[in-house]
């Protein structure tokens, strides 16, 4: 009895151990699993010409995505260096080139006074938000400064582009040079855009549980139907309830876009049209099932 008693114990314990060793190395892989994705959707680069003690620094931090729309939110903020700084203000009056679309592409710096950042949007040019989650966006843009009164002056130049946004991998280098040349005082920019690993992961998980609930009611209702089973009220309630329940969770997918993109064809509409089916079939199954009490 003892013995047997011990041997319990130890397998309780064993199973207790193993439990542990598996819970605490699925949290250290979810830790890492963060880390890599957060190191993924920063972006901290320079570009230009920073050994020249004599430039124009730039510091451009990405402040939002909205895919719909095909928008990159940005600030540009410059700061004089070397010669063109004075007590951090211009020692001459430079006009700063962004590109920027939803404001002014081309701001003038006073002489005497701190630079002002500059705020506004450019558009994504490449990339469909209907490949959600699996979509990809990009747009380019170029950064020089020019000296109003000395048009031929060249202003070495250094970016700085920051970018780090929730649930968005963030990449910026500089445009290949076949497709355009990057000097010192003449920047372009190509910013790729793309959905985290947590976001891909988690709508990958809603799919898969859309799909789930789908094929269980639709299970269901055609097990009922081949077998003498009875068919509770509490089937209508439940199948009823997936069917409104369900675009609730295709829209917890993080950023999703409007009805129609590739998500939806993968799952929504799949798990939609399965739990549509099973009420008409259920409540038909009930009305022809029906027996006169003898």
């Amino acid at each position: 009895m003892e013995d047997t008693t011990r041997k319990l114990l130890v397998k309780r314990i064993i199973a207790i151990l193993l439990f542990l060793t598996l819970f605490i190395g699925a949290f250290s892989s979810a830790l890492y699993f963060y880390q890599n994705d957060r190191t993924q959707r920063s972006a901290n680069q320079s570009f230009g010409e920073d050994k020249e003690p004599n430039r124009m620094e730039i510091a451009v931090t990405l402040l939002g995505v909205d895919p719909i729309k095909g928008e990159l939110n940005l600030r540009f903020a410059p700061s004089p260096k070397g010669t063109y700084a004075k007590d951090e203000r211009l020692t001459k009056d430079l006009k700063l080139f962004t590109g920027i679309e939803s404001g002014k592409s081309e701001v003038t710096l006073e002489k005497n006074r701190i630079p002002d950042a500059v705020t506004g949007a450019i558009s994504l040019v490449n990339g469909r938000v209907s490949d959600y989650p699996f979509d990809t966006h990009s747009t380019d843009f170029y950064l020089f400064f020019s000296n109003p009164k000395d048009e031929k002056e060249d202003i070495p130049i250094e970016v700085n582009f920051y970018g780090a946004i929730s649930g968005y991998n963030i990449d910026a280098d500089l445009i290949p040079k076949n497709e355009f040349e990057s000097t010192d005082s003449y920047i372009g920019l190509r910013v790729n855009v793309s959905r985290s690993v947590i976001t891909k992961s988690f709508s990958i998980f809603l799919m898969i549980a859309m799909w789930l609930i789908g094929l269980i009611v639709f299970t269901m209702t055609v097990v009922v139907v081949w077998q003498p089973r009875p068919i509770e009220f509490g089937m209508f309630t439940l199948i009823a309830g997936m069917l409104f329940a369900l675009p609730a969770v295709r829209n917890l997918q993080p950023s999703v876009p409007p009805l129609g993109g590739l998500s939806d064809f993968l799952s929504f509409f799949w798990a939609e049209s399965l739990v549509a089916i099973s009420l008409p079939i259920l409540f038909f199954t009930w009305l022809t099932r029906y027996k006169k009490p003898s």
